[in-house]
């Protein structure tokens, strides 16, 4: 019997997925879970546990083609901030953001840097 994986770990999965049908319907979960979960008087995220998420955030933006599609991926993963219920775990959101692009910059290809650049302007504004 397998063991059980952490939702975490089940949704970065499915957001690195190559089927885009896959991801769309992982960043709607994920939408929903973060929401669900921010808002359990002991829930909240670890950073490692937003960490994880946010790896499944990076290569979700990785395998996303065409210029309007990642915009909107951009725009739909700049949006998950406002789906934390406390100030403290949308810092921690935005922090996991920039260790994970901190750790995967060197790896981006230069075809590939003008949709990391774009999820950086949709973050920061």
């Amino acid at each position: 019997m397998a063991p059980i994986q952490e939702p975490e770990i089940q949704l970065a999965q499915m957001l690195a997925s190559n089927e885009k049908a896959i991801r769309t319907k992982a960043m709607k979960k994920l939408r929903k879970y973060i929401s669900a979960r921010s808002q359990r008087a002991a829930g909240g995220f670890t950073g490692d546990e937003l960490l994880k998420l946010w790896k499944g955030l990076f290569y979700c933006l990785w395998m996303q083609d065409k210029p309007l599609l990642q915009e909107e991926l951009s725009n739909q993963i700049s949006a998950l901030i406002h789906s934390f219920h406390d100030i403290d775990k949308q810092l921690m959101y935005l922090e996991s953001f920039l260790q994970t692009f901190k750790r995967e910059w060197t790896g981006i290809d230069r075809l590939r840097m003008d949709k990391f650049y774009q999820v950086f302007t949709h973050c920061s504004s």
